[in-house]
């Protein structure tokens, strides 16, 4: 009893540092301490201990990969705000500071990183407004960004099918649209969208659940009645049973005084009468099975019909959320379950895998000159020629915004740079037409490969430094940074 009581109190303290990390696992917790608590055998908390475990297993854990998704956010954030030339040195000092300082590794090593870069944007976000008088704004350039950031936000929404072209037409009306005091109604109708959209979700979720709750109820009701009929048939039996005993005794007590006819008679007699009501007993249990049968089998196979449908509809679902709105090609959220896919393959056989980063050339200038409608022509175009162009083996993304995500496994980085520059050449051979004028679009890539030592996030970080360094030295070309190359300060 004593080490039941120590176990508790050590479950007590273990489940309070897992505290909010998801909501359904809270809830249950409190539940199982009471339910532990008051067990009174060994089996009842095994099976307490099963059922928790159960409940575990069936919940997703996503903590790693969105700590590694927000380490290498942090990262880049880092890399972009030394990139602002006005930002004082004590600023500047503080991001190098951060760069250096050891990788978080607890929860709350990563969340003070993130507070402490918050604080450092803040900073920068003061600094940059004192260095600017309001005469100096350029509040074209102003309306440009937030329109450019709304429309990338759009893009990366996932939302039911049917309201994917309202949020087209928003995004549609927001490029078309240069006044600064419609874009909190933009806002708006965005959010607005958004609600609908996880309202239908949520109610369609409820109905299935409704419908499969009345489906199961049906079918517990009509198993009970099954049972209750067989009791009824049972307790018919025995009737049948005593009154053919019956018959048996009287017949073996009439045969003492009985002639041989006779005797012969009453027995047949009494045998076509067992037969009889053998018969007729046969003939009703097995007209009442057959219909319950048929009526149980008719409602399972609803039951499957409604689960098989309603499967189809949450993987349909599932591979919205991981496909691109704009391009159709997988988004950053499939990128990162296909990334530790690719590592942990790496890590087990020993191939080779390369990773780049491509990044279109000159895309602002695109949206500037043409507009938003013909920059998004652009991205689906590259994006569809990337997809045609690689491997079965190769997978790309959308990363963010103009820039999109390769792994390469199984070749060496002399073929990999040999398949990325073909697939440069390819793109700079597309012929893009605007407003009567011909282009020549161009991407620049980074890529590095994989060692036995790296993380994901490693390796990307190297590309992404080689793809500015392609950037730095000219664009349209494609560079590698290996593990033991100095890493050039941005």
């Amino acid at each position: 009893m004593a080490s039941s009581q120590a176990i508790t109190r050590l479950l007590q303290q273990l489940l309070k540092r897992s505290y909010r990390q998801n909501q359904a696992i809270d809830k249950y917790q409190f539940k199982f301490l009471k339910k532990l608590q008051s067990a009174s055998t060994a089996e009842d908390e095994i099976q307490l201990f099963d059922e928790y475990s159960q409940q575990l297993e069936n919940t997703p854990y996503t903590i790693e990969e969105k700590l590694s998704e927000g380490k290498l956010v942090a990262r880049q954030s880092q890399v972009q705000l030394r990139q602002i030339e006005s930002l004082s040195e004590a600023v500047k000092n503080k991001i190098g500071e951060m760069q250096n300082a050891p990788e978080p590794y607890t929860i709350a090593e990563h969340h003070s990183s993130l507070s402490a870069l918050i604080k450092i944007y803040q900073h920068a976000v003061i600094e940059l407004n004192k260095s600017c008088s309001p005469s100096e704004v350029d509040t074209k350039a102003d309306i440009s960004f937030i329109n450019d950031e709304l429309q990338l936000l759009i893009l990366e929404l996932d939302v039911g099918q049917d309201f994917v072209k309202k949020l087209e037409k928003v995004r549609i009306d927001i490029s078309n649209d240069p006044d600064p005091f419609q874009l909190p109604q933009y806002c708006l109708q965005i959010i607005n969208i958004i609600i609908d959209s996880t309202r239908e979700e949520r109610r369609t979720s409820r109905h299935f659940l409704y419908t499969l709750n009345d489906s199961l109820t049906q079918f517990y009701l009509n198993f009970a009645q099954t049972l209750k009929l067989s009791e009824e048939d049972f307790e018919k039996q025995k009737e049948t049973n005593k009154l053919i005993q019956e018959g048996a005794d009287k017949l073996q007590e009439n045969s003492q005084h009985q002639t041989l006819e006779e005797l012969q008679s009453s027995i047949s007699d009494y045998v076509s009468n067992v037969k009889a009501a053998m018969a007729l007993q046969e003939e009703q249990q097995e007209e009442k099975f057959r219909t319950k049968f048929q009526s149980m089998v008719r409602q399972i196979k609803e039951l499957q019909n409604e689960t098989q449908s309603y499967q189809k509809t949450l993987k349909q679902q599932n591979k919205q959320l991981h496909i691109d709105f704009l391009t159709k090609i997988p988004n950053r959220a499939a990128w990162s379950e296909r990334l530790k896919t690719e590592v942990t393959r790496y890590k087990r056989y020993k191939t080779p895998l390369n990773l780049a980063v491509i990044d279109i050339d000159n895309f602002k200038s695109i949206n500037d000159r043409f507009g938003h409608l013909a920059g998004d022509k652009v991205l689906n175009v590259i994006a569809q020629t990337l997809q045609k162009s690689i491997r079965n083996a190769d997978y790309i993304a959308r990363y963010g915004g103009e820039e999109f995500a390769l792994l390469l496994p199984e070749i060496s980085p002399t073929q990999t740079e040999l398949a990325l520059n073909k697939l440069r050449d390819r793109i700079k051979s597309i012929p893009f037409q605007f407003k009567q004028e011909h282009l020549s679009i161009t991407i620049s890539v980074g890529f590095s490969a994989f060692t036995p030592s790296d993380e994901s996030d490693d390796a990307f970080e190297r590309a992404d430094t080689a793809l500015y360094q392609a950037k730095r030295q000219g664009k349209d070309q494609v560079l590698q940074l290996t593990k033991n190359e100095k890493k050039v300060e941005r």
